[in-house]
């Protein structure tokens, strides 16, 4: 696969996402949060941790930071990046649910994990129950 040499405006897209996102997301880079992505995906695909359950959301602030870093970024950048992201995220909507009330095609952040395991005796939050 023949990728492009990137360039420093392209760089500087990246850091600028990053430092724009630092106050609420803290000081991350982009390899970092799609790694944390794409092993939130593996851990929804295997089946979630039910004692993870009310972490859920604050793990999902990965895919939150992506989605508001990703227009910062330059063409170039997200050309490079695309086909990975799209795949994780076609992964994550195969392995999850709508929260209850919510549409079909509802975004990551409102959706669960459909497999959830350990302690089945835990309380979910109400809107995981279907």
């Amino acid at each position: 696969m023949h990728m492009e040499v990137l360039s420093a405006d392209d760089y500087e897209s990246v850091h600028r996402g990053s430092r724009g996102l630092a106050a609420r997301y803290g000081t991350v880079t982009l390899n970092a949060v799609i790694e944390a992505w794409e092993a939130l995906v593996q851990d929804v695909e295997e089946g979630f941790d039910s004692e993870l359950v009310w972490e859920y959301t604050h793990m999902l602030r990965c895919r939150s930071w992506l989605a508001e870093a990703w227009p910062v970024f330059t063409d170039r950048i997200r050309a490079a990046r695309q086909a990975e992201f799209d795949a994780l995220d076609a992964r994550f909507q195969l392995s999850t649910v709508p929260l209850r009330g919510q549409a079909d095609d509802a975004r990551w952040h409102s959706r669960r994990p459909t497999l959830i395991v350990g302690d089945t005796s835990l309380e979910l939050p109400a809107s995981w129950v279907l």
